[in-house]
Protein backbone atom coordinates (compact mmCIF):
# COMPACT_ATOMS: atom_id res chain seq x y z
CA UNK A 1 0.00 0.00 0.00
CA UNK A 2 2.84 2.37 -0.88
CA UNK A 3 0.52 5.22 -1.86
CA UNK A 4 1.74 8.82 -1.69
CA UNK A 5 0.20 11.05 0.96
CA UNK A 6 -2.53 13.48 -0.13
CA UNK A 7 -1.35 16.77 -1.61
CA UNK A 8 -2.68 18.82 1.29
CA UNK A 9 -0.54 16.70 3.60
CA UNK A 10 2.57 16.92 1.44
CA UNK A 11 2.24 20.70 1.36
CA UNK A 12 2.80 20.76 5.11
CA UNK A 13 5.81 18.44 5.13
CA UNK A 14 9.27 18.46 3.66
CA UNK A 15 10.85 15.41 2.07
CA UNK A 16 12.89 14.84 5.22
CA UNK A 17 9.74 14.67 7.35
CA UNK A 18 7.90 11.95 5.46
CA UNK A 19 9.80 9.30 3.54
CA UNK A 20 8.48 5.95 2.27
CA UNK A 21 10.97 3.24 3.18
CA UNK A 22 12.63 1.58 0.19
CA UNK A 23 12.71 -2.22 0.13
CA UNK A 24 16.06 -3.79 -0.67
CA UNK A 25 16.80 -7.19 -2.19
CA UNK A 26 16.89 -8.72 1.30
CA UNK A 27 14.93 -6.23 3.41
CA UNK A 28 14.44 -8.57 6.34
CA UNK A 29 17.93 -9.86 7.02
CA UNK A 30 18.53 -8.96 10.67
CA UNK A 31 20.38 -5.63 10.89
CA UNK A 32 21.37 -6.18 14.52
CA UNK A 33 20.78 -3.59 17.23
CA UNK A 34 21.56 0.12 16.72
CA UNK A 35 25.11 1.19 17.59
CA UNK A 36 26.28 2.80 20.82
CA UNK A 37 26.23 6.33 19.46
CA UNK A 38 22.62 6.00 18.31
CA UNK A 39 21.71 4.48 21.67
CA UNK A 40 23.38 7.32 23.59
CA UNK A 41 21.62 9.89 21.39
CA UNK A 42 18.25 8.71 22.73
CA UNK A 43 18.61 11.33 25.47
CA UNK A 44 17.44 13.88 22.88
CA UNK A 45 13.90 12.62 23.48
CA UNK A 46 13.75 15.09 26.40
CA UNK A 47 14.53 18.00 24.07
CA UNK A 48 12.06 16.59 21.56
CA UNK A 49 9.34 16.70 24.21
CA UNK A 50 10.12 20.34 24.94
CA UNK A 51 9.98 21.11 21.22
CA UNK A 52 6.65 19.29 20.90
CA UNK A 53 5.11 21.40 23.65
CA UNK A 54 6.00 24.54 21.72
CA UNK A 55 4.25 23.40 18.52
CA UNK A 56 1.36 21.43 20.03
CA UNK A 57 -1.34 24.04 19.42
CA UNK A 58 -0.30 24.74 15.83
CA UNK A 59 -0.02 21.01 15.20
CA UNK A 60 -3.58 20.45 16.39
CA UNK A 61 -4.81 23.25 14.12
CA UNK A 62 -3.24 21.75 11.00
CA UNK A 63 -4.27 18.11 11.49
CA UNK A 64 -7.45 16.59 9.97
CA UNK A 65 -10.41 17.04 12.34
CA UNK A 66 -12.73 14.63 10.56
CA UNK A 67 -13.76 11.84 10.49
CA UNK A 68 -13.76 10.83 14.15
CA UNK A 69 -12.39 7.36 14.94
CA UNK A 70 -12.20 5.13 17.99
CA UNK A 71 -8.51 4.62 18.76
CA UNK A 72 -6.63 2.53 21.31
CA UNK A 73 -3.00 3.49 21.95
CA UNK A 74 -0.70 0.84 23.44
CA UNK A 75 2.58 1.89 25.14
CA UNK A 76 6.02 0.41 24.77
CA UNK A 77 8.14 -1.72 27.08
CA UNK A 78 8.47 -0.34 30.65
CA UNK A 79 6.15 2.47 29.64
CA UNK A 80 2.52 3.23 30.34
CA UNK A 81 -0.36 5.51 29.45
CA UNK A 82 1.55 8.46 30.89
CA UNK A 83 4.04 8.17 28.00
CA UNK A 84 1.35 8.08 25.30
CA UNK A 85 -0.54 11.03 26.82
CA UNK A 86 0.96 13.60 24.37
CA UNK A 87 -0.11 11.55 21.34
CA UNK A 88 -3.49 10.68 22.80
CA UNK A 89 -4.07 14.29 23.76
CA UNK A 90 -3.50 15.53 20.23
CA UNK A 91 -5.68 12.82 18.71
CA UNK A 92 -8.46 13.62 21.18
CA UNK A 93 -8.15 17.32 20.43
CA UNK A 94 -8.83 16.71 16.73
CA UNK A 95 -11.95 14.72 17.49
CA UNK A 96 -10.97 11.07 17.90
CA UNK A 97 -12.28 8.92 20.75
CA UNK A 98 -9.03 7.73 22.25
CA UNK A 99 -8.18 5.33 25.05
CA UNK A 100 -4.95 4.08 26.55
CA UNK A 101 -4.40 0.46 27.40
CA UNK A 102 -5.13 1.02 31.15
CA UNK A 103 -2.94 -1.87 32.29
CA UNK A 104 -0.24 0.09 34.11
CA UNK A 105 3.41 -0.26 33.17
CA UNK A 106 4.12 -2.55 30.21
CA UNK A 107 6.34 -5.21 31.76
CA UNK A 108 6.32 -7.45 28.70
CA UNK A 109 4.37 -10.59 27.96
CA UNK A 110 4.12 -11.96 31.46
CA UNK A 111 1.51 -14.72 31.85
CA UNK A 112 -1.97 -13.28 31.45
CA UNK A 113 -0.91 -9.85 30.15
CA UNK A 114 -1.99 -10.33 26.56
CA UNK A 115 -5.25 -11.96 27.63
CA UNK A 116 -6.06 -8.92 29.77
CA UNK A 117 -5.23 -6.60 26.91
CA UNK A 118 -7.34 -8.57 24.46
CA UNK A 119 -10.27 -8.46 26.88
CA UNK A 120 -9.87 -4.68 27.21
CA UNK A 121 -9.68 -4.32 23.45
CA UNK A 122 -12.79 -6.41 22.83
CA UNK A 123 -14.71 -4.35 25.38
CA UNK A 124 -13.56 -1.12 23.77
CA UNK A 125 -14.51 -2.31 20.28
CA UNK A 126 -17.92 -3.52 21.49
CA UNK A 127 -18.59 -0.16 23.16
CA UNK A 128 -17.47 1.68 20.01
CA UNK A 129 -19.89 -0.32 17.87
CA UNK A 130 -17.45 -0.21 14.95
CA UNK A 131 -13.94 -1.40 14.07
CA UNK A 132 -11.32 0.54 16.00
CA UNK A 133 -7.83 1.72 15.12
CA UNK A 134 -4.85 0.38 17.04
CA UNK A 135 -1.73 2.51 17.51
CA UNK A 136 1.23 0.82 19.17
CA UNK A 137 4.58 2.23 20.19
CA UNK A 138 7.58 -0.13 20.24
CA UNK A 139 6.53 -3.36 22.02
CA UNK A 140 2.98 -2.02 22.05
CA UNK A 141 3.01 -2.20 18.27
CA UNK A 142 3.63 -5.95 18.41
CA UNK A 143 0.62 -6.27 20.71
CA UNK A 144 -1.45 -4.21 18.26
CA UNK A 145 -0.48 -6.39 15.30
CA UNK A 146 -1.34 -9.55 17.20
CA UNK A 147 -4.70 -8.15 18.35
CA UNK A 148 -5.54 -7.33 14.74
CA UNK A 149 -4.34 -10.70 13.49
CA UNK A 150 -6.66 -12.44 15.94
CA UNK A 151 -9.59 -10.03 15.64
CA UNK A 152 -9.51 -8.53 12.12
CA UNK A 153 -13.25 -7.91 12.08
CA UNK A 154 -12.89 -5.54 15.04
CA UNK A 155 -9.89 -3.56 13.74
CA UNK A 156 -10.03 -0.70 11.24
CA UNK A 157 -6.26 -0.35 10.89
CA UNK A 158 -2.95 -0.78 12.71
CA UNK A 159 -0.25 1.88 13.05
CA UNK A 160 3.05 0.99 14.71
CA UNK A 161 5.82 3.35 15.79
CA UNK A 162 9.34 1.99 16.16
CA UNK A 163 8.05 -1.57 16.66
CA UNK A 164 10.15 -4.59 15.57
CA UNK A 165 7.39 -5.75 13.25
CA UNK A 166 9.88 -7.39 10.88
CA UNK A 167 10.05 -10.27 13.35
CA UNK A 168 13.69 -9.63 14.23
CA UNK A 169 13.19 -9.48 17.99
CA UNK A 170 16.88 -9.08 18.89
CA UNK A 171 17.64 -6.20 16.49
CA UNK A 172 17.29 -3.78 19.37
CA UNK A 173 19.06 -2.65 22.52
CA UNK A 174 16.30 -3.72 24.91
CA UNK A 175 15.81 -7.46 24.39
CA UNK A 176 18.16 -8.63 27.14
CA UNK A 177 16.49 -6.32 29.65
CA UNK A 178 13.13 -7.51 28.35
CA UNK A 179 14.03 -11.13 29.12
CA UNK A 180 14.99 -10.23 32.70
CA UNK A 181 11.85 -8.19 33.33
CA UNK A 182 9.31 -10.37 31.50
CA UNK A 183 10.81 -13.60 32.80
CA UNK A 184 11.03 -15.49 29.52
CA UNK A 185 13.32 -15.83 26.50
CA UNK A 186 12.53 -13.32 23.76
CA UNK A 187 11.58 -16.14 21.38
CA UNK A 188 9.47 -18.03 23.93
CA UNK A 189 6.65 -15.74 25.01
CA UNK A 190 3.85 -17.37 27.05
CA UNK A 191 1.35 -16.56 24.32
CA UNK A 192 0.68 -18.07 20.91
CA UNK A 193 1.71 -15.18 18.70
CA UNK A 194 3.58 -14.76 15.43
CA UNK A 195 6.16 -11.92 15.41
CA UNK A 196 6.64 -10.69 11.85
CA UNK A 197 3.18 -11.79 10.70
CA UNK A 198 0.97 -9.22 9.01
CA UNK A 199 -2.55 -8.32 10.12
CA UNK A 200 -5.32 -8.60 7.53
CA UNK A 201 -6.13 -4.90 7.84
CA UNK A 202 -4.45 -1.69 6.58
CA UNK A 203 -1.08 -1.47 8.29
CA UNK A 204 1.29 1.50 8.59
CA UNK A 205 4.71 0.91 10.15
CA UNK A 206 6.58 4.08 11.16
CA UNK A 207 10.35 4.01 11.61
CA UNK A 208 12.44 6.73 13.25
CA UNK A 209 15.64 7.25 11.27
CA UNK A 210 17.56 8.10 14.45
CA UNK A 211 16.18 5.20 16.49
CA UNK A 212 18.78 4.02 18.99
CA UNK A 213 16.60 1.34 20.60
CA UNK A 214 15.03 -0.61 17.72
CA UNK A 215 16.98 -0.66 14.46
CA UNK A 216 14.90 1.26 11.86
CA UNK A 217 15.13 -1.65 9.41
CA UNK A 218 13.76 -4.01 12.06
CA UNK A 219 10.78 -1.68 12.46
CA UNK A 220 9.81 -2.18 8.80
CA UNK A 221 6.95 -4.56 8.05
CA UNK A 222 7.18 -7.24 5.42
CA UNK A 223 5.77 -6.14 2.06
CA UNK A 224 2.07 -6.76 1.54
CA UNK A 225 -0.94 -5.32 -0.30
CA UNK A 226 -2.17 -3.53 2.84
CA UNK A 227 1.24 -2.47 4.16
CA UNK A 228 3.15 0.80 4.02
CA UNK A 229 6.48 1.62 5.67
CA UNK A 230 7.22 5.27 6.43
CA UNK A 231 10.25 6.98 7.92
CA UNK A 232 10.31 10.08 10.12
CA UNK A 233 13.30 11.82 11.70
CA UNK A 234 13.82 11.56 15.43
CA UNK A 235 14.54 9.20 18.30
CA UNK A 236 12.78 6.07 19.48
CA UNK A 237 12.01 7.38 22.95
CA UNK A 238 10.48 10.53 21.47
CA UNK A 239 8.13 8.91 18.95
CA UNK A 240 5.10 9.49 21.17
CA UNK A 241 5.51 13.25 20.85
CA UNK A 242 7.25 13.43 17.50
CA UNK A 243 5.21 15.91 15.37
CA UNK A 244 6.18 14.10 12.17
CA UNK A 245 4.96 10.75 13.53
CA UNK A 246 1.80 12.33 14.92
CA UNK A 247 1.06 13.84 11.51
CA UNK A 248 1.35 10.40 9.92
CA UNK A 249 -0.93 8.85 12.55
CA UNK A 250 -3.58 11.57 12.19
CA UNK A 251 -3.44 11.46 8.41
CA UNK A 252 -3.84 7.68 8.29
CA UNK A 253 -6.73 7.78 10.76
CA UNK A 254 -8.46 10.32 8.53
CA UNK A 255 -7.93 8.16 5.45
CA UNK A 256 -9.21 4.88 6.87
Amino acid sequence: MENPPPLSYVARMSASEFTPSVDTAEPFASPGPPGRLAYAAEVRAVAELAAFRKVRISLIRELPHWPSRHVMVIPGFLSGDWATAPLRGVLSAVGHKVEGWRLGRNMGLRPGTFELLERRFIQFAAKAGEPVALVGWSLGGLYAVELARRNPQAVRQVITMGSPVSGHLTANNAWKLYERVAGHAIESAPVDWQPGALPLVPFTAIQATGDGIVHPHAARARPGPLVENLEVPGSHAGLGWNPHAIRVVADRLARS
